[in-house]
């Protein structure tokens, strides 16, 4: 079988995107099929990489462009080669579009409700308007139910895991190798002081403001702890509004910022933790690093936005006290909580339950596509 990835983000690093595109060939290579991804020309040659045509440096130019331009693409130039695969996944709705003509062997695969809900701009509305003409028309696994849920699928949080829980609607969470998310000895520098950890990208959409405006609540209780910030850090306002705000509140001994690690060593600054936070305030699917963490043994807090109602964090709402008032909670309780969590995800979020449903989609898509070829009678 031949399983076609369409994205604008796989190689080089970019995200978390690439480490799923990466967990899910490896299972599609162990049951014996072949995969490619198409993306947008970068340089890279590699045997199982599409380089499709793309025009330098245009996003600096026209903001926003560079995931229209990648459709173009793909619609006037790769739709043959594209048909050539037994199955294609779409990453994300938007471009799917494109691949309206092999709707029947496509899945869209969402990774969260990718656009802004509140302050719109052009660029949302027509992500939201394009995901919403396409969900009736092709197969869609989903790792979060809050996607289904606004696109008017009944599909409550925390319910229906690796089951097709409506019509061509899948509800595959994110999960993680429990085997290698393991609880580590640490690393003897960040256990000096006691830490709470938030790994998260440094924007606005993952909260770091709310996570460091909750610490100065934090440390009226418990006045011994570190904020350590561990997170890709791009260079702009949002970065140097959280530094501003960590000197307006007289943080500046108590927060550290760090620039990503390897994802192979976060086992360890997970394990050098005394809690996890997740501060997200828009635009979450279920956390790869909340999983992470809880697999760890890392109690783990989160707002309840989006995909994160469909995990077993322990759950607040997204403002400092929330915030603040549950992380305090669960450190008089973290081993405990941290033990418990650990549990439910090394039970209902391993490798071997995402692999086994991600071969049954496969196969069904499949399926569907031999039986309409057969011959009537």
């Amino acid at each position: 079988m031949k399983i076609a990835h369409v994205t604008q983000h796989f190689l080089p690093i970019v995200g978390g995107q690439e480490v799923y595109i990466d967990n899910l060939n490896s299972v599609f290579q162990q049951a014996g099929w072949d995969t490619k991804v198409f993306q947008p020309s970068r340089g890279i040659r590699r045997s199982d990489v599409v380089n499709v045509p793309r025009i330098p440096k245009i996003g600096g130019v026209i903001p926003g462009s560079e995931p229209y331009i990648f459709n173009f693409f793909l619609r006037f130039g790769h739709l043959r080669q594209l048909d050539k695969s037994d199955v294609i996944i779409s990453h994300y709705a938007f471009h799917a579009m494109p691949l309206r003509g092999l709707a029947k062997k496509t899945i869209i695969l969402s990774h969260g409700v990718e656009w802004h809900l509140e302050n719109m701009t052009w660029d949302d509305r027509e992500h939201e308007r394009r995901a919403r003409a396409c969900i009736n028309d092709f197969v869609h696994v989903v790792n979060d139910t809050h996607y289904l849920r606004h696109l008017g699928i009944e599909a409550p949080p925390a319910q229906g895991f690796f089951t097709e829980i409506a019509p061509g609607k899948w509800f595959i969470p994110n999960c993680v190798d429990t085997s290698r998310f393991a609880r580590t000895a640490g690393l003897p520098e960040l256990k000096e002081r006691p830490t709470i950890l938030v790994p998260r990208q440094v924007c606005e959409d993952r909260g770091i403001h709310l996570a460091i405006e909750a610490f100065r609540k934090i440390l009226d209780a418990r006045p011994d702890y570190t904020l350590h910030i561990l997170g890709r850090i791009r260079p702009g306002e949002y970065i140097e509004r959280c530094r501003g705000l960590v000197k307006k509140l007289s943080l500046s001994d108590r927060v550290i910022f760090q620039d990503h690690v390897s994802n192979g060593t976060m086992s360890d600054y997970y394990s050098s933790s005394h809690l996890t936070l997740i501060p997200t305030i828009r635009r979450e699917g279920t956390s790869l690093s909340a999983l992470e963490s809880m697999s760890c043994g890392t109690a783990t807090v989160s707002t309840n936005v989006a995909g994160l109602r469909d995990l077993p964090c322990v759950q607040c709402d997204p403002d400092a006290d929330s915030v603040a008032k549950s992380v305090i909670e669960t450190l008089y309780d973290r081993e405990k909580i941290g033990d418990a969590q650990s549990m439910t995800v090394r039970q209902s979020f391993s490798f071997v339950n995402w692999a086994d449903a991600w071969c049954r989609v496969i196969r069904q898509v499949a399926g569907s596509q031999s039986e309409a070829n057969w011959p009537a009678g």
